[in-house]
């Protein structure tokens, strides 16, 4: 599993921003948005997807960065 941490994710509207950012950038991937901690989990991808996924969320805005431990 992959944990990345989001910056500057504060509200509905952001988690939204950035549901739809991965969805665009990764159609299909199985994901989940935790607002409360600032978070996006993802499955295990090849790392090329991943990176598509981190500039797709960069692009919307947000910093994003692996959670410590991962």
């Amino acid at each position: 599993m992959n944990i990345l941490d989001i910056e500057g994710m504060t509200c509905e509207g952001c988690k939204r921003a950035i549901s739809n950012a991965i969805s665009n950038a990764a159609p299909g991937t199985a994901f989940e948005v935790d607002l409360r901690r600032h978070q996006v989990r993802i499955g295990n991808l090849p790392p090329e997807r991943l990176a598509l996924i981190r500039n797709a969320i960069r692009d919307a805005g947000y910093g994003v960065a692996d959670a410590p431990g991962r």
